[in-house]
């Protein structure tokens, strides 16, 4: 067993505070309570080996996929979240470098350089991936598209622990720690990471180093992004020998299946001008021409970078352009939505809001950004305009998601504006999370609400039992010093001890 570097610990601060800790839900604020104290985490977590660590099973929800269907997503608890991130980045430099050489773009996902609280100093590796597909294509007749199915909650843990001892032999302690922290997170099922971390892509990619090395040992060229895996030769019989050896390669050493669903074999030309250069592909490329590159830790499609212009006006329409194109297609475009909604949160836009909550369904699969845009640009004025949409928007279909309606309550339980309406204020305390609740009552500073659950906060969970230490920032100062102290001085639980400090010192 290993123990986590303080250099790591650092690491994982800066990464959580600059970007986040889960993709797929709003930062908790048990950080901000964590770096309140952070020598005094930092000691904690240096105290004991890995192994010894307590582990608690992350928060899962589900959220829609365009195309119909839902997939698992995940957010650790923030002890647990910072133990992974520096697990993540103890192992991210020996795994790089036991990877296919980035100059051959064979593995073109998210090539990994630890620096100023980033994994991937190289970016996401899209573009490289849609140009070495050209080149092979210019140079074979045939491709063979596959990929993994369910390849993050497929993954087998001690083939994970094997790829990382085979990228440097010393590491192998701290992957044995790998191995069982996430089989504590998973309840100890020896398959899946977590989705939504980005700590889960460099795990993902240490899996995958031997997959490239097989596919290169069989005599073609390929090149992959994750699990999306294009294979080029001359022959359609060789391409189908290879995929056959693949998918029992993969089925005996992962106990990874490759999806029937996506995998065939075509003319590499035809590919090209089928799925890179299409209209709907080129329109694309038009619309994110008037953007900027979206966060690199996403595990969706993510475009090149390219400039804005400057004048505001001009940044505005072409965004209203962009979302109003957005909607008329089948299917939200994930990657081209969620460039349009963070370039309008970037700049402060205001004007794709009524847009987006007219077709808030459509929008769905992006929630996470749709909330945190709307968060961004509401200010009381652009709330009380709003107010009608979002009262229609909360009756729609999609607020049955889980995920749905935890994001629409976080950002209307933020917003006094939008509390005053009785239908939105009926919506935040008649939900059952309890931790958008708290927010509300801090916004509204109901201490009726704080006080209600006081007596019953060693009945609830982690999550809502933080959320509630919080909210007791509303009280008056003599009620609020003398329960949390109670708290400080009785509760079992470090996270809870460490909140309620901060708190009780900040409120």
């Amino acid at each position: 067993m290993a123990i986590i570097k303080e250099d790591s610990l650092e690491f994982a601060r800066e990464h959580i505070s600059k970007y986040y800790d889960s993709d797929f839900f709003p930062k908790p604020i048990e950080y901000e309570a964590l770096w309140h104290q952070w020598a005094e985490v930092k000691a904690e977590l240096m105290s004991k080996n890995v192994g010894k660590l307590w582990v608690t099973s992350p928060r899962a929800m589900t959220i829609a996929k365009p195309k119909g269907g839902f997939r698992v997503v995940h957010q650790l608890e923030p002890i647990d979240s910072i133990i992974y991130t520096a697990l993540a980045c103890e192992i991210a430099t020996d795994v790089e470098a036991a990877r296919m050489p980035s100059e051959e773009h064979i593995a073109c996902s998210y090539r990994l350089a630890v620096s100023d609280g980033s994994y991937f100093g190289g970016g996401s590796g899209w573009s490289d991936f849609g140009q070495k597909t050209e080149s092979l294509a210019d140079t074979y007749e045939n491709v063979l598209v596959t990929d993994i199915t369910d390849f993050y909650n497929q993954i087998y843990l001690h083939r994970l622990n094997n790829a990382i001892e085979l990228a440097n032999p010393s590491l192998k302690p701290l992957a044995d720690d790998v191995e069982n922290f996430l089989a504590t997170l998973n309840n100890k099922a020896s398959q899946g990471v977590p989705v939504g971390p980005a700590a889960s892509i460099v795990m993902a990619e240490a899996v995958l180093i031997d997959v490239d090395s097989f596919i290169k040992d069989q005599g073609v060229h390929h090149t992959r992004y994750v699990d999306d895996i294009r294979i080029f030769s001359n022959s359609v019989r060789e391409l189908y020998s290879v995929l056959e050896r693949l998918t029992l390669y993969l089925y005996e050493n992962h106990r990874l299946t490759v999806s029937s669903e996506k995998t065939f074999v075509m003319n590499a030309k035809e590919f090209v001008q089928k799925h890179l250069h299409n209209n709907y592909a080129e329109e694309k490329i038009q619309l994110l021409e008037t953007l900027e590159v979206f966060n690199p830790y996403t595990n969706e499609f993510e475009e090149i970078e390219v400039e804005v212009e400057d004048e505001e006006a001009l940044r505005q329409a072409q965004l209203v352009a962009a979302v109003e194109k957005v909607i008329t297609y089948e299917h939200l475009d994930l990657g081209l939505a969620r460039s349009v909604i963070r370039a309008a949160r970037r700049h402060s836009i205001p004007d794709l809001a009524r847009h987006i909550l007219e077709n808030f369904d459509f929008f769905s699969p992006a929630v996470n950004d749709v909330a945190l845009y709307l968060h961004e640009v509401t200010d009381d004025d652009l709330a009380e305009e709003l107010t009608p949409e979002i009262e229609a928007m909360i009756s729609s279909p999609s607020i049955d998601s889980q995920i749905c309606r935890f994001w629409i309550e976080w950002y209307i339980a933020q917003h006094s504006v939008l509390l005053k309406s009785g239908k939105l204020h009926a919506f935040v305390f008649g939900g059952s999370n309890i931790e958008n609740q708290a927010l509300a009552a801090i916004t509204t500073k109901n201490v009726a609400w704080v006080r209600n659950h006081k007596a019953s906060v060693y009945n609830l969970g982690g999550w809502a039992r933080r959320a509630v230490l919080n909210s007791s920032r509303v009280l008056p100062s003599d009620e609020r010093t003398h329960w949390l102290k109670m708290f400080i001085n009785n509760s079992p639980v470090l996270l809870d001890r460490w909140v309620a400090r901060w708190v009780q010192q900040t409120a």
